[in-house]
């Protein structure tokens, strides 16, 4: 089901629409964007890619950068086709990434099945723990740094790879303490510190996501309030 927001300033009457907007890519490599709806959502699951849009501002230039977020794709489109099929869809500043759980073999750069994700945190005491999500997702405890997990194994080189998404990392922990103790635990890893972006890529700046609450992007004085939701399925 999908969700449309309408917004107004509280100072100065500026308003903003948003909503919950997928993508995907057909087999003639056509790119489509569609509010997340039952029939939207049928299409992209048939198509070549898909995966969702998340908008975020930048009080600094001024711009709405656009995220392309892919969570499925097919094998017969490389990665570097979909990013070129984005980039020219129109002018927008984007950024557009994959989904953590796809993975290549840091060996021969086959592209892996994922075979495993769990949930994994390191709590204040210093205890790491790994766990199915269903069982434990740790939101009853005072976490130092949490994320996913995924497991991945290639059988042409008869490697494991081991991949730790870093969602939140409430301790600060620098790249290399997460690294040493991720390396207590596993053989081979890859480790993403951060989940989320933070930075402008037009001009380096603080991104925001834009919603009830957020300071006016047209007067800087106000706030956004919500005036009306629908929701469309």
């Amino acid at each position: 089901m999908g969700v449309h927001n309408e917004y107004s300033c509280s100072e100065c009457g500026f308003k903003l629409e948003d909503s919950s907007n997928i993508f995907w890519i057909d087999f003639d490599r056509n790119v489509h964007v569609d509010i997340l709806t039952v029939k939207a959502s049928s299409e992209a699951s048939k198509a070549l890619a898909s995966g969702g849009i998340y908008k975020y501002y930048c009080y600094n230039c001024g711009e709405v950068i656009y995220n392309f977020h892919i969570t499925s794709k097919e094998e017969s489109i490389r990665n570097e086709e979909i990013i070129f099929l984005l980039e020219k869809l129109d002018k927008n500043v984007k950024i557009i990434d994959f989904d953590a759980k796809f993975q290549n073999c840091i060996e021969c750069g086959k592209s892996l099945d994922l075979k495993m994700k769990k949930s994994f945190a390191l709590d204040s005491e210093g205890n790491f723990c790994i766990e199915d999500p269903k069982l434990n997702d740790f939101s009853d405890k005072l976490l130092d740094l949490s994320g996913k997990y995924y497991g991945y194994y290639c059988k042409d080189c008869s490697k494991q790879i081991n991949k730790f998404v870093i969602f939140e990392n409430n301790a600060d922990l620098d790249e290399s303490l997460i690294k040493e103790i991720l390396e207590d635990h596993t053989n081979e890893l890859t480790v993403f510190l951060d989940d989320t972006y933070a930075l402008c890529p037009h001009c380096g700046g603080e991104l925001s996501v834009l919603g009830e609450s957020s300071k006016c992007p047209s007067c800087k004085k106000g706030e956004l309030k919500l005036d009306n939701r629908t929701f469309i399925d």
